[in-house]
């Protein structure tokens, strides 16, 4: 069995969106992010089916690792 899996770049960009929304950052600055976390992104890539779980979870995870919330 393959293990690679593919993220499209509309699925990665529309991530990074709702990242620069909530942070109020520029596209550029949140796709950064995306790629800074890259192992939680790809892991919950592997766990959920949308978008927006896959951003919820990864917002969890964000708060609880930097303490923002």
């Amino acid at each position: 069995m393959n293990d690679d899996l593919w993220i499209s770049s509309s699925k990665l960009e529309a991530l990074a969106l709702q990242l620069a929304k909530t942070f109020g950052l520029d596209e550029e600055e949140a796709m950064g992010l995306v790629y800074e976390e890259w192992d939680l992104v790809e892991e919950l890539f592997h766990s959920h089916a949308t978008t927006k779980t896959i951003y919820s979870r990864l917002m969890e995870e964000i708060n609880y690792t930097y303490r923002i919330a």
